[in-house]
This record gives C-alpha cells, structure tokens and sequence, in this order.
C-alpha cells in the first residue's frame, strides 16, 4: 500500500484572530481528552518513553510547539504532544475504526496510512485525521500500545514565544540531578570515564 503525500496542517488566514497560548493549551488537552474518552477507556493512559512513562496529566504542559505554516509573513506554531495506552486487545483493528468513526463525526478527514501484519501476527496500524483549521489526530495502534498524537491549531499569537522563553528559562533553572555514588561506581567499572555533571 502507498503512503500518500503528507502537507503541514493549514494555517488561520491573515487578519484572524490568533489563539493565545493559554488557548492553545486548552485546546490540546480538550482534544486529547475526547480522543480518550472516544476509546472508551479512560484510565491507564501516560506519557511516551521520552517522558519516562508519566501519568497523562494535561496541567503539565508538556507539549512541543512544532511550526507549523505561515500566516501572513509569520511562521505559526501549534501546541503538539501524545498521550499512550497498552494495547487493548491484540487485534488494533477495533481501536482503530472506533476512532475513525469518532473522528469523522466530528468533520476530520481521516486516512489510514498504514494496516500491516507481520508473519507473526503482529500489527500495526497509522491513522491521520485533519480539519481545515490545523487541528491534527494521529494515531498508531498495533498489537502492543495505542497511541493518539493530538496538535492544536496553528498561531502566531505572541504570548507563544513569551511561554516557551519561560518554560525554556524554568528548565535551565531545575537543579539538574547527579549520579549517585554506586551508579559512578558502576561506570567506573564499566570503564565510562566521560560522564558529565550537572548537564
């Protein structure tokens, strides 16, 4: 089967008025959490590897601000991150046409980019769901995890590069944590003599 072309989400055109951040935000978990509610099952979901495994938890604002078009002379961004489940049953077909039928309702065009199955047995599944204002759903079910990628609508409100200054300020604020004594002992051991403190 041939994956068809992807575009960038459409931007708002120029003169409308842009969402703020908090706006995004609010957006992006009010979306997420429909996705959820639409599996039917609302416990259990976190955050991917990268955020080691964290409870779903939309206060905090772990989300990526990916570009996302122009509008006008100006790049607009987009609130974007996922939330995951272990698979609900082996068979990713159930979950899969459970949300296309729940993402069609609410007027997204969805396409599935991807249905295979191993010599095993294992599966796996891509959906793309669009709408006109750059809302996006992504989801990739298969045999082990569900996972539904939700990103807000595109902006070029200000307060957006104000929150990401902050939250960048915030981050290099944390105290960073160290090794403990057994771990730099184990490295040690193991001959890694190029850990790096603090960073």
């Amino acid at each position: 089967m041939s994956v068809p072309a992807l575009s960038d989400p459409a931007p708002q055109s120029p003169g409308t008025p842009q969402k703020t951040i908090d706006e995004l935000l609010t957006q992006w978990a009010d979306l997420t959490n429909a996705a959820i509610a639409a599996t039917g099952v609302t416990d259990g979901w976190f955050r991917g590897p990268i955020q080691n495994g964290r409870p779903w938890d939309p206060a905090a604002e772990e989300v990526s601000l990916p570009p996302c078009g122009t509008v006008g002379s100006k790049t607009a961004h987009q609130v974007d991150n996922m939330v995951t489940h272990d698979a609900f049953e082996y068979d990713p077909h159930p979950i899969a046409d459970k949300l296309t039928a729940y993402w069609e309702s609410e007027g997204f065009t969805v396409l599935r980019t991807v249905d295979s199955k191993l010599s095993s047995g294992w599966m796996d599944i891509a959906i793309r769901a669009t709408r006109s204002d750059g809302v996006f759903y992504g989801l990739t079910a298969t045999s082990d995890l569900v996972a539904i990628d939700v990103s807000s609508e595109c902006s070029t409100h200000p307060s957006i590069d104000t929150w990401a200054r902050e939250k960048t300020l915030r981050r290099l604020r944390e105290p960073k944590p160290t090794p403990s004594a057994a771990a730099r002992a184990d490295a040690t051991a193991d001959g890694a003599d190029d850990w790096f403190w603090g960073f």
